[in-house]
């Protein structure tokens, strides 16, 4: 059942393909970013407590602090919206809504909550932990599902034969395995780069050099501590900022999710075009209608939708990158509503890789098609037989082979008289006349087997 909502949302993303995002939702929204910005000012406050820089909690106040956080809900951040209206300022809306829990729990040094900190320093964590997990809980995992479905289709077509094309003319034979395992093997370089990637945030103080933290407390080592407080979140500590964190670890991320989904893109218009010739065919839904006015058609659209979101997500990832990296002198506020969209160029991304994932999963090779083609396509061995004249001592091969084969479409009679006019030994001529274009496929069944078992060796270990 539609809400109103989801018919009236200006993005489509929480609107008609809300539905399909809910766990990045759940990372990577207005309520998660407030509730993130609620944890780290909490972990925080605990931390100068530890530390010894304000006076320590008792377990069941910090057993009352934690549960802040655990019981955050709905209302809680609503109540936030509600004292950002008046505060015109977001980050120090949470720490009145944390003085308010903290005086209604009656619990000591509510004053203290965001003690020497800049906005930044809350955001920067906040941000750099729904990055981290948005990639690590949804994009891999849906990257995984790729990769599996991929690896699956090449295995059990890494023998079967089928016209190769370059520049879109009949090139020399392959197989459906190996055309599919390069964007398997491709994607997964990638993706284990994507899983690796630190993830960068500061706690640095106004501009960058403790300036608060060091009046404050005199007697502590704040590069120590800001170090130690960011590896707790499991994220990796900058030291060297100014009042915003530099977006490098960002944009690497950023970056590799833009030749991801530059790979996606090309197998998504490559597997709409085998659609198109009739190489793979489209299983029917119950129900599905293909055209309004052309009731045959069954069109490619899981294909299409992951073409068209992959555009999406890079065209934002694209600005990111020249976006983030620049601020103004300190800083200016031009990149906190950009960070705003870094969600939405990870739903994009999303919702192209579970399309390309569906569209996959409802597509089966059609075996006469790749025969019909290799059959009436025998010119593609001119390839092979230039060579192996060339090999034999006859240096005109291949002007031979493209005065015969040139701009033709030979059948099978017409190659093979070819091949018997041919003033070269017998020996040659038998081994020419065992070629077929369907047995003309070189490595590709054993290059595919190697790749697919690097993947299936990577999915097992990640699993």
């Amino acid at each position: 059942m539609f809400s109103n909502f989801a018919l009236t949302a200006l993005s489509p993303l929480d609107g008609r393909y809300h539905s399909q995002l809910i766990d990045l939702c759940n990372l990577f929204s207005e309520y998660a970013l407030i509730r993130q910005r609620v944890r780290v000012e909490i972990a925080y406050l605990l931390f100068l407590a530890e530390q010894g820089c304000i006076s320590p909690f008792t377990k069941k106040q910090q057993e009352q602090l934690l549960r802040i956080l655990t019981n955050f809900n709905e209302a809680d951040a609503l109540r936030i919206k509600e004292l950002e209206k008046e505060t015109k300022h977001d980050v120090k809306a949470v720490e009145y809504f944390l003085r308010e829990k903290m005086e209604k729990l009656e619990l000591p040094s509510s004053a203290l909550v965001h003690l020497a900190l800049t906005s930044e320093d809350v955001n920067s964590l906040a941000y750099s932990l729904m990055v981290k997990e948005s990639v690590q809980e949804v994009l891999v995992p849906a990257l995984h599902t790729l990769l599996s479905k991929l690896s699956l289709l090449a295995e059990e077509h890494f023998q079967t034969p089928m016209l190769a094309r370059t520049h879109g003319q009949a090139a020399v034979p392959t197989t459906v395995g190996k055309e599919v395992v390069v964007f398997a093997s491709r994607l997964l370089d990638e993706v284990k780069v994507l899983r690796t990637l630190p993830i960068e945030a500061k706690l640095t103080g106004a501009v960058g050099n403790f300036n608060a933290h060091v009046v404050a407390f005199p007697e502590h080592n704040w590069t120590e501590l800001s170090s130690d407080f960011v590896s707790s979140f499991d994220l990796v500590p900058n030291l060297f900022t100014t009042q915003v964190l530099p977006a490098e670890s960002y944009n690497r991320v950023f970056a590799v999710l833009q030749r991801i989904n530059g790979i996606l893109l090309d197998c998504s218009q490559d597997f709409w075009r085998y659609i198109s010739d009739g190489v793979f065919i489209q299983k029917k839904e119950k129900g599905q209608v293909g055209s309004s006015t052309m009731p045959q058609k069954v069109n490619p659209i899981e294909f299409e939708n992951a073409e068209g979101n992959l555009g999406l997500a890079n065209a934002l990832l694209i600005f990111f990158v020249q976006k983030l990296s620049v601020s103004r002198l300190q800083r200016d506020l031009s990149d906190s509503t950009v960070k705003r969209s870094i969600g939405s160029a990870f739903g994009y991304c999303l919702l192209a890789y579970n399309s390309l994932a569906k569209g996959l999963g409802k597509i089966s090779v059609n075996q006469e098609k790749l025969v019909s083609e290799l059959d009436t396509h025998w010119e593609v061995l001119a390839e092979a037989v230039q060579v192996v004249l060339r090999q034999s001592g006859q240096p005109d091969g291949y002007e031979k082979l493209k005065s015969f084969s040139q701009g033709k479409q030979l059948t099978q009679p017409e190659w093979q008289r070819f091949v018997e006019s041919l003033e070269i030994p017998s020996s040659i001529k038998k081994q020419l006349h065992r070629l077929t274009p369907q047995n003309y496929i070189g490595v590709a069944p054993q290059l595919t087997k190697a790749a697919n078992k690097r993947i299936t060796t990577y999915l097992k270990g990640v699993s």
